[in-house]
């Protein structure tokens, strides 16, 4: 059933994107959500799975949520975060601008003036690669230390291509890395950190090497990558956590918080600690905003679903 759902989500999507393309780009991310909504209404499995999904973010939660309604809601939701981009592709940048608002922009700035780089602290929340495409279009050096996106915009794909020592196409990491790649990975970051590029990495990537720590999150246990505090640590760089929440109305909100700073004891003290406060400010938005929690509340529901599961490698095609 699961299969059958995906391949007409599929169909749904090449049949209609020309048209949605067509629409006010905020209008057409409205337009995109009625199609999760329908699955939810017609097909069982789906509405099976999202109803379990928002009963157990429920339950953490404590809340009185309409299971119902937000589940039908969240469906539609994660369409938008499953298209990522690519609703943005080929708009000239006056088109593309009006789909976002900014808050907090200045924490960017001032963090980046201090000249020792950027660490930018992402996560699954919400349209998660809104701010990527976004910090492209404004001329920001970005590089993403992340595994290689896939059904992005051309803009962002072949900014994905860029070569060169500090360029973008080597900065991707691989989850089939030898522990000798994964070091000279960490310090490509580095070095792009020292030249005051802006890196952005996640702060809930479930990982399976060494540099992991076991944190709490949503009520339960997780196995998190370390290396967002590891960088900061070595490197000194600013660490200004980012959002980008998907509004009702078709934009997508981006919220930079202010800068923090990691100190080189980190290196060999515990990171958990660190590693919760980034959580922490995910947990409460997901309080807030269910309909930006993505794939979280399914971490609750099924087991079989992780961070990587759900982003990277149940990736669907259209």
């Amino acid at each position: 059933m699961r299969r059958h759902g995906l391949n007409f989500r599929k169909f749904l999507l090449r049949f209609t994107f020309p048209f949605l393309k067509r629409l006010e780009p905020r209008q057409a991310s409205r337009s995109l959500s009625a199609i999760g909504r329908w699955e939810y209404r017609h097909l069982a499995s789906v509405r099976l799975r999202f109803d379990r999904a928002v009963e157990a973010g429920k339950a953490h939660f404590q809340t009185d949520w309409d299971v119902v309604e937000t589940a039908r809601e969240l469906a539609g939701y994660h369409i938008r975060f499953r298209t990522r981009d690519l609703l943005l592709d080929g708009l000239d940048d006056e088109r593309a601008r009006s789909v976002f608002e900014i808050e907090g922009r200045e924490h960017l700035d001032e963090a980046l003036a201090q000249r020792r780089g950027v660490i930018l602290l992402s996560n699954h929340y919400g349209g998660n690669l809104m701010q990527a495409h976004w910090m492209i279009r404004e001329g920001y050096p970005l590089r993403m230390y992340m595994e290689r996106p896939r059904r992005v915009s051309r803009l962002m794909s072949n900014y994905f291509d860029q070569d060169g020592p500090l360029g973008q196409k080597k900065m991707f990491i691989s989850r089939k890395m030898e522990p000798a790649e994964a070091a000279a990975s960490v310090l490509k970051a580095s070095k792009a950190l020292r030249a005051g590029m802006v890196v952005m990495m996640a702060s809930d990537v479930q990982w399976i090497d060494s540099h992991t720590a076991e944190v709490e999150f949503l009520g339960k246990r997780f196995r998190f990558s370390t290396t967002w505090v590891t960088l900061a640590a070595m490197s000194g760089a600013p660490v200004v956590q980012v959002f980008s929440h998907l509004e009702p109305d078709g934009a997508s909100r981006l919220e930079f918080l202010p800068a923090l700073s990691v100190p080189p004891e980190a290196l060999r003290a515990n990171p958990t600690p660190w590693m919760r406060l980034a959580l922490v400010e995910i947990e409460r938005r997901v309080a807030a905003s269910p309909l930006n929690s993505n794939d979280y509340f399914f971490w609750l529901s099924d087991p079989d679903i992780s961070v990587s599961a759900a982003a990277l490698q149940h990736v669907e095609r259209h």
